[in-house]
């Protein structure tokens, strides 16, 4: 009789662990970190919205070879793993400006403008400085 009292004594010490483990697993509404979704922050616009410039990307290379605008080093392979369409252009990248006359030959779109990032060159939304295309090694 001992034995069973002990053994109802156990199962209840085991699910009354078990009852507050649940209740303390997850924090109070408002409290915490939030979820992540796949939803667009504030001013930065969803990757459906971003314009697909039509480009050729060999047309564009040979347009950088025959104005010597190659040679350029790479960027770290941490940074370039983060440069994506519909992300944000991460923060202390070293980016540039194209030529001029390289700029003249290429497509331009209203609110959007080129960029030079290592060897890629990046169309980027000026406002919210998403990327909206990548064209990796152009000037390698």
């Amino acid at each position: 009789m001992a034995s069973v009292r002990i053994l109802n004594i156990a199962v209840t010490i085991l699910f009354g662990c078990l009852v507050a483990h649940d209740a303390s697993s997850a924090p109070p509404a408002g409290k915490g970190k939030p979820e992540k979704t796949s939803e667009p922050t504030a001013g930065e616009p969803a990757v459906d919205q971003l314009i697909r410039p039509d480009v050729n990307y060999d047309a564009i290379r040979r347009i950088a070879v025959d104005q010597h605008y190659t040679g350029y080093k790479a960027l770290p392979p941490g940074i370039a793993k983060n440069l994506a369409r519909g992300k944000p252009l991460p923060p202390g990248i070293a980016k540039k400006a194209p030529r001029a006359e390289f700029v003249r030959q290429l497509p331009t779109y209203s609110d959007y403008e080129w960029k030079r990032c290592g060897t890629d060159l990046v169309l980027v939304q000026v406002a919210t400085q998403v990327v909206a295309e990548v064209l990796a090694n152009i000037f390698q």
